[in-house]
């Protein structure tokens, strides 16, 4: 009996590695997004596409059905295997319960469903770690023990280019909006408890990306670092350098993504975002 990984599109990987969780047999349930009637599966259009179509009508999200979750542990059950679920943080969607919910059809023991309390990079990078410890032969249990002792060590920085996205959204009030629109202002996010908190607000692009790279480095000595972005390819690009520059990370080991559909629906482009795994400290070592 082996145990299986599932997760959804939420999780944020960059392409070498996204290939090694299919090698390792990972499955991944996507996230919907909509323009009008026309339905399409996360990360099925390129990013330039779905900013072109967005420019002229701007999508609307839902979550993978408790039925997708159900098809992709029975996959695997039918197989004799257990299931590790990792889903996107259940502050800012419903994945997590309708994953819940699709674990309960099955024999207690079968499938075991977490919470990633993180998002993109964040979860991709808990994913990869479950992955990993299940082809090395760690029970549901032991994996579980893995991913909290991560997240413990995992910190996330994001920085919109803009709030106009999350207004619509749905993830901000239209008034904030109008506000940081005037005011130029650039909100600073991370996650406490899984729940995406205003940190920091800042007076231009260039003072916002300082802000997130010095709070990556808080954070420091790390043992895997990795910016995510949403269609500014370039600029993460410069992040990545700029990172590195400062904190002696070395360059060609900083990780770099671009998000789905989804999460860009939320974000919107422009966004940025560094996740940082911490060392253990030499006594828990």
């Amino acid at each position: 009996m082996s145990v299986r990984i599932v997760t959804d599109t939420s999780c944020d990987l960059p392409p070498d590695l996204e290939q090694q969780l299919l090698a390792m047999g990972v499955t991944i349930v996507p996230f919907i997004f909509s323009f009008g009637l026309q339905q399409y599966l996360d990360k099925s259009i390129s990013m330039q596409e779905f900013v072109t179509r967005a420019g002229r009508q701007w999508p609307t999200t839902s979550v993978p059905s408790t039925g997708a979750f159900a098809q992709a542990f029975a996959k695997h059950t039918e197989a004799g295997d257990q299931v590790v679920c990792i889903t996107v943080t259940s502050n800012h969607s419903a994945t997590y319960s309708a994953a819940v919910a699709a674990g309960k059809q099955f024999a207690p023991g079968q499938v075991t469903v977490v919470d990633s309390r993180s998002l993109s990079l964040g979860q991709g990078i808990l994913v990869l770690a479950a992955a990993r410890a299940a082809r090395a032969g760690q029970s549901p249990d032991e994996i579980v023990s893995t991913i909290d002792d991560l997240r413990q060590r995992l910190h996330l920085y994001i920085t919109l280019d803009t709030v106009e996205y999350l207004v619509k959204g749905g993830r901000a009030s239209r008034m904030s909006g109008i506000l940081a629109g005037l005011l130029r202002i650039r909100p600073v996010l991370t996650l406490v408890d899984g729940e995406l908190t205003l940190l920091d607000r800042q007076r231009g692009r260039k003072a916002a990306k300082r802000r997130i790279i010095d709070l990556a480095q808080s954070h420091f000595p790390a043992e895997h670092v990795g910016v995510a972005h949403i269609a500014c390819e370039e600029e993460a690009q410069a992040l990545v350098s700029d990172l590195a520059a400062q904190t002696g990370y070395p360059e060609e080991q900083i990780s770099l993504n671009e998000t789905g559909m989804v999460l860009a629906t939320h974000g919107g482009p422009g966004t940025l975002g560094i996740a940082v795994v911490s060392q253990r400290a030499r006594a828990e070592q």
